[in-house]
């Protein structure tokens, strides 16, 4: 069989990415991982299978290129030279009764279709046993290794720390029978591209020739250049357009690349009116500058409210209405934002005036990742009172926390904005724009977070304007999906089990006709609320130290006695509060199971329950309203209704009910002529980012 084969060479560590949880090749270049990305180029440029070489995080190179067909791999359990790591592809290959073309590329190379077939029919017409691809020299000082040329003739390649210790030393260095001068090789003008083509069967004689006796026990693929140029069977290919190769080492640099691959607005498709009138502000704004689009859904909690910032567990359906940037990265560290609703005024922001860039720290602003420390500054305090109740300070707290959470000091963002999630109702219109500001910090800046992560930088992020809650509705944004109810847990962050939404179910959403503003008044009744359950729970373990307890969650574990007695421990004052989170926190993990069951009768009586733990004056949380309790007494009463409650943290905004499908529109209906807000809401998928 004759065919061409790609050898990608991924075991080693990439330490200088400062991530070892994550294989180099598998971080994300414009939304695809690195190595997903050359196996893509490569394909579309004639290859036709592939083996990845990996070690060092195996698992997430295989992660990266999941779904990829005609990929095979081969572990290389200790990193012996790249001569060594292409024997290793090259053992798979023989087994699958390979005999034909192989490229041999390093993972972190992003090389062009173009590239890819180009270097191919090269060595196809010359029928020569390799072909090297060179690049002209880079200005300034490089560690590339020098390829040795004379009378247009390839000889070798001779690496920048060999040259370096001749030139010390004053000695030639032999290659191919010519002797050459230190002088001449530190002056060459090529370097070696680290990508080659090779007929399989005599890299394979070639690497057992030379094998791996010396010092070191290694094998490089630079060694085997010099025995073919030294038979007449190399041919050479330079690569003079940095858009057909690129290669990276660090997060800056794979940042920098990653913006090659972005588009300019134009090139986006509107799915709706609205994303229609954001994208035409933003192509007047930003012409076509290279930017990615970033949304987040505002979202429902069928169950588990309150309680997520005490390690409850919730239970979350992403709704259709969402929050969307358009966003451009700058050069300099100014984060700009606009919405196209005039009603949010535009601002900007120097993250360095706040957060000192990572390594240089100024007296007065913030350099390290205490959190906590940054929000009780007088730079912080002094910003959040001149500025509240700006949109503008959602974006601030989210760019400012993943600032402080990396070492690499973020790029400045162009962001327009637009949404149709209804403003202080309760279904987290702020939190979403945390979200898709954190997705657009994400995907400009290689960061390659975990999902948790994520979630928890969100939740922390949104602190900045004076709340203290917790990730859960950043939890449901990021993970939603399509149809079904997401299980999230808390502390630590874990995504659950998921459900079909109730077959022959809708649920209805209404606003209660009063807004509730997390930035004016209602702020302080959420932190009194967790301050009740922080005194509770310090209450209890003094009272009862062996009782196995590590956060408020567990005592929903605990027997109906055992809760009993530690809620005797609790000062009355903080009792309700107390009492209702523990009811809560069983009620969220028993819901997946009766939307598994697909038991709406017993999920309509739970919210029920859930909202008198709410009611004004009766419940133990109390953060309902009379209008939002007499909303829920009405729809409770209404034809087809299983059950309502209140949504989000309360003082006002949306209630939900669940709703059979046959009376949904009749309701909504109803709902209108009372002059109230309402509307169906199909569980939609969750965050995204579209390059």
């Amino acid at each position: 069989m004759t065919s061409s084969a790609a050898i990608l060479l991924c075991a080693g560590k990439g330490t200088r990415m400062g991530n070892a949880t994550i294989n180099k090749v598998a971080f994300d270049c414009a939304g695809v991982p690195v190595v997903r990305r050359i196996v893509r180029n490569m394909r579309e440029g004639g290859i036709g299978r592939f083996v990845v070489v990996v070690g060092h995080r195996a698992e997430s190179v295989m992660d990266a290129l999941k779904g990829e067909d005609d990929v095979l791999y081969a572990y290389q359990a200790e990193q012996r030279g790249t001569g060594h790591a292409a024997l290793c592809g090259l053992e798979l290959l023989r087994q699958v009764g390979f005999d034909g073309h192989v490229v041999v590329s390093m993972g972190d190379k992003i090389v062009s279709p173009h590239a890819v077939a180009t270097l191919l029919e090269r060595q196809r017409k010359c029928g020569v046993d390799a072909v090297l691809c060179t690049q002209p020299r880079p200005a300034g000082p490089t560690s590339r290794g020098r390829v040795a040329i004379r009378g247009g003739r390839v000889f070798g390649i001779v690496e920048a720390a060999d040259v370096r210790r001749a030139l010390a030393s004053g000695s030639a260095i032999s290659l191919g029978g010519e002797q050459f001068s230190p002088e001449e090789l530190d002056a060459a003008e090529h370097v070696n591209a680290a990508l080659y083509s090779f007929d399989s069967a005599a890299l394979s004689q070639a690497l057992a020739d030379i094998g791996s006796d010396n010092a070191q026990g290694e094998l490089y693929l630079t060694d085997v250049i010099e025995r073919f140029a030294a038979q007449g069977s190399l041919d050479s290919y330079e690569i003079s357009d940095d858009a057909d190769l690129a290669t990276f080492s660090t997060r800056p640099e794979l940042r920098a690349l990653s913006r090659r691959f972005l588009r300019g607005v134009s090139s986006f498709s509107a799915a709706t009116p609205l994303e229609r009138r954001l994208f035409a502000v933003a192509a007047e704004r930003f012409g076509n500058r290279p930017c990615v689009v970033a949304s987040a859904p505002g979202r429902i909690n069928i169950m588990g409210r309150h309680i997520e910032h005490r390690g409850g567990s919730v239970n979350v359906i992403a709704t259709g209405t969402r929050t969307t940037f358009v966003v451009s990265p700058r050069d300099d560290d100014v984060v700009a934002v606009e919405n196209i609703d005039p009603a949010f005024k535009p601002a900007s922001f120097r993250i360095s005036d706040f957060v000192s860039p990572p390594g240089e720290p100024s007296p007065g602003v913030a350099s390290s990742g205490a959190w906590l420390d940054f929000l009780s500054s007088p730079r912080a305090v002094g910003d959040l009172e001149s500025s509240r109740g700006s949109w503008a300070n959602y974006v601030k707290g989210a760019v400012l926390r993943f600032q402080l959470s990396t070492d690499m000091p973020l790029c400045g963002m162009d962001i327009v904005a637009a949404g149709d999630i209804p403003v202080a109702a309760g279904l987290s219109s702020s939190s979403a724009v945390v979200v898709a500001a954190a997705e657009a910090i994400v995907a400009l800046n290689a960061l390659n977070v975990t999902t948790a992560d994520f979630v928890n930088l969100c939740g922390e992020g949104e602190w900045y304007v004076g709340s203290r809650g917790g990730a859960g509705d950043h939890a449901a944004m990021k993970c939603s999906k399509r149809g079904r109810v997401t299980h999230l847990k808390f502390k630590p962050f874990e995504i659950g089990e998921s459900a079909v939404f109730p077959p022959g179910c809708s649920l209805v959403v209404v606003h209660s006709g009063r807004e509730a503003r997390k930035a004016e008044g209602a702020r302080d009744v959420f932190n009194a609320r967790i301050a009740s359950y922080e005194r509770a729970f310090v209450d209890i373990r003094r009272a009862y130290p062996s009782m196995p307890v590590e956060c408020f969650r567990d005592l929903a574990f605990l027997g109906d006695d055992d809760v009993k007695r530690a809620l005797s421990a609790v000062d009355p004052r903080d009792l309700g509060v107390a009492r209702y989170g523990i009811d809560e926190c069983r009620r969220a993990e028993r819901c997946i199971e009766l939307l598994q069951r697909g038991d709406a009768a017993a999920l309509g009586a739970m919210m029920k329950a859930s909202h008198d733990g709410d009611r004004v004056g009766a419940g133990g949380y109390e953060c309902s309203t009379p209008e939002i309790d007499a909303l829920c007494d009405f729809l409770n009463a209404s034809k087809g209704v299983y059950g309502s409650q209140l949504v989000g943290a309360g003082l006002g905004g949306c209630v939900i009910a669940l709703v059979d499908s046959g009376e949904a529109a009749a309701l909504v209906a109803t709902l209108e002529a009372k002059g109230l807000r309402a509307f169906v809401s199909e569980p939609c998928d969750g965050s995204a980012v579209v390059f």
